[in-house]
């Protein structure tokens, strides 16, 4: 008789785990709900996560879980069982990630685990909005609504974030541009007129010999500068990874000029969003707080939930902490105490969503349309500055014919 592996929770809110003998994963279920029990978990005790490795293997896309919600809202709606509904999608999918992910999930199901706690499994698919919006449906009956919700959510979230990282994207090019053509310079062309200025020995301006010793250290020295550069990356990617490259990093996206204002918004935006969707889900105030503070994005804006969690529970209003910080504008704080008062909270956040996205493509527009003229006024004193130090040694002329 084949063993299962287990883990429930008891009446009182004890998590324990063990093994029992059973004919199926069905029935070992169906023998741990008779004492009571509530299932989190129940597999082969043999099993492997073959299926974690396989998602991980190709990675699941926001797009590929809006998708699902979609289809699993319909069914769901039209009277399909749950399980049911997990294997039709299994079954449509060309996704060999999301097939690992909904094959799982439909074992779950199947063996009497709760469809959110199956979803916390995926952490990495199913981020803890989807999940706390799922605990709420079950809750209510109204998975197909949250589905939708959840779905919409993700839309919106996908939208903005896709307008933010095109604003980004050509800056980043033209960067990458000019280092190729600076790079190209400094090897190919420079060498050409060193050989030109030695043959008529005369003394260098100060910019050409700088060029010149940047030139010549770059081709006798690549392999030590191609090292030091790999490292420098390295080293930047790891710090800024790390909690305190994190707070860095976050503080100077919302404080920079130019693009400061436009991640400042975004931010707000997607705090207004979740909090918003969590109210209006029937999530708890205070777990709303947690989780808005965990997908925020920024350390800085998550730290202003998580001190509002706080201060809810000593008995204090949204609104009168979200006054006190420099994050939030006093319009919004005002906003949301009216909300607050008339018992509209989850609407007035809504509509604060909807005016700071709207605000947001304001911004990428404005950045966008100043950071072309700045890119190319940068790459030309750049250019132009190489330029004039190659020629500065020929404009004296005098010198030069002299020798």
């Amino acid at each position: 008789m084949p063993e299962f592996e287990y883990q429930v929770r008891d009446a009182a809110g004890v998590s324990r785990t063990g093994r029992l003998q059973a004919d199926s994963q069905e029935d070992a279920a169906r023998r741990l709900r008779q004492g009571g029990d509530t299932i989190l978990t129940v597999e082969p005790a043999d099993g492997s996560s073959s299926s974690m490795f396989e998602a991980r293997r190709k990675r699941i896309r926001s797009d590929d879980v809006i998708f699902f919600a979609n289809q699993l809202a319909v069914m769901v709606d039209t009277g399909v069982p749950l399980s049911d509904a997990l294997d039709s999608i299994y079954e449509q999918s060309d996704h060999s990630g999301m097939r690992s992910v909904l094959r799982d999930l439909s074992d779950q199901v199947k063996g009497g685990v709760e469809f959110s706690v199956a979803l916390e499994r995926h952490p990495k698919v199913f981020g803890r909005l989807f999940v706390s919006m799922m605990r709420a449906s079950e809750m209510s009956g109204t998975m197909g609504q949250m589905l939708l919700r959840v779905s919409a959510y993700m839309k919106d979230e996908r939208d903005v974030r896709k307008q933010i990282k095109g604003a980004m994207v050509y800056p980043l090019c033209m960067l990458c541009f000019c280092a190729i053509v600076v790079t190209g310079l400094l090897i190919f062309v420079l060498p050409r007129f060193e050989k030109i200025y030695a043959g008529k020995g005369a003394i260098l301006p100060a910019p050409t010999r700088v060029l010149l010793g940047a030139s010549r250290g770059l081709i006798n020295y690549w392999p030590i500068v191609l090292v030091l550069l790999v490292g420098a990356v390295v080293g930047a990617v790891m710090y800024f990874r790390s909690p305190a490259g994190r707070r860095l990093l976050d503080g100077v996206k919302i404080n920079v000029p130019v693009v400061g204002g436009m991640y400042r918004k975004a931010y707000l935006a997607r705090s207004m969003r979740t909090m918003a969707t969590m109210v209006g889900s029937g999530v708890s105030i205070l777990d709303g707080l947690q989780i808005t503070a965990e997908v925020t994005g920024n350390h800085h804006y998550g730290t202003v939930w998580t001190d509002l969690a706080e201060r809810v529970k000593e008995g204090s209003t949204l609104a009168d902490h979200l006054r006190t910080s420099v994050l939030i504008p006093n319009t919004v704080s005002q906003m949301v105490s009216a909300g607050e008062r008339t018992g509209k909270l989850g609407n007035v956040m809504n509509r604060v969503a909807d005016f700071c996205e709207d605000d947001v493509k304001t911004s990428v527009k404005a950045v966008t349309s100043l950071i072309e003229p700045a890119m190319i006024i940068a790459m030309g004193l750049i250019i132009g500055g190489i330029a004039m130090a190659l020629l500065l040694p020929v404009f004296n002329v005098s010198k030069l014919i002299a020798h």
